[in-house]
């Protein structure tokens, strides 16, 4: 379902970190899919543990739960492993997950041209220069960042 998109204001609203930053609306709002989703980049399903009654697909073999690593998990199955490093590497494919109390809350993903990607919940998806642009009440303050070799970036 596409809806109408949520304006400048609404967004820096619910996340004001984004307030004066370079980023672009990259696309109209829809619910048929979600951050975890596209930070996976499946933009054909919402993903999110069931039990939470979000979600309406969860990788099949882990914990139906919200907790970073569970998340983490999965995104190590897909290839990723740890990194330290929020920055942009050449050849690296970058994932942060945002969480408050080992819980997360979004994921948002890194282009090759090392803006950062997310979609916002039902709203549209943006392009941010930084992962911090979108940290705050809506999404929490701890970043956990993993990366994955893209063979086909270098």
């Amino acid at each position: 379902m596409i809806n109408a998109m949520a304006s400048l204001a609404d967004i820096e609203a619910a996340i004001p970190a984004l307030a004066g930053t370079n980023y672009s609306e990259e696309s109209l709002a829809t619910e048929e899919y979600n951050c975890i989703a596209y930070a996976f980049g499946d933009t054909k399903n919402p993903w999110w543990p069931k039990e939470k009654g979000y979600g309406y697909y969860w990788p099949p073999g882990f914990d139906q739960d919200d907790s970073v690593d569970t998340l983490k998990s999965i995104f190590r199955v897909h290839g990723y492993s740890d990194c330290d490093n929020k920055e942009h590497q050449v050849g690296y494919e970058k994932v942060a997950i945002y969480s408050r109390n080992g819980k997360f809350l979004h994921a948002a993903r890194q282009l090759q041209s090392g803006r950062w990607a997310s979609k916002l919940g039902d709203e549209q998806d943006i392009e941010h220069e930084r992962v911090e642009h979108v940290t705050g009440d809506a999404y929490g303050e701890d970043i956990h960042v993993m990366r994955k070799r893209r063979e086909d970036w270098t």
